[in-house]
């Protein structure tokens, strides 16, 4: 006795990986996003201006690279689509993150980010759970 099974398949390649790129940039982003919300918390307050001053920046591909910021406390963004980048464009902020020989550091961005790093698999989970949902079915 033979059984014949017969197998459809369709190449989804570029779907997937145009939604594998949805997923590493939205999941980035929101963990940029994260990191920037903690960082706000913990830095500390005098004036209010560097906490203030923390931002999030993706990659803006439809401006040149080359763009200034319009804002002299915005960072730039990265060049790279899968590239977030936190942090604050004051000049003091280095100082304050990491001490002088006069002042002791008070480290607000990377205590944040190492709070931000736990919801890190969450993130991408949930989003990729959206975006390949009908391939899960």
């Amino acid at each position: 006795m033979m059984t014949k099974v017969t197998v459809q398949s369709q190449w989804n390649g570029k779907p997937v990986k145009l939604a594998a790129r949805r997923v590493t940039g939205k999941s980035a982003f929101e963990i940029g996003l994260i990191v920037e919300g903690q960082a706000k918390l913990l830095s500390p307050v005098k004036t209010g201006r560097l906490a203030g001053s923390l931002t999030t920046q993706a990659a803006d591909h439809g401006s040149s690279p080359e763009a200034p910021a319009t804002s002299r406390d915005v960072i730039q963004p990265p060049r790279d689509e899968n590239e977030v980048f936190v942090g604050t464009a004051v000049g003091y902020g280095p100082y304050v993150e990491f001490g002088t020989v006069r002042s002791n550091a008070q480290p607000f961005l990377r205590p944040a980010l190492d709070l931000a790093r736990g919801q890190a698999l969450t993130v991408v989970q949930k989003h990729g759970r959206y975006e390949f949902r009908e391939y899960m079915r």
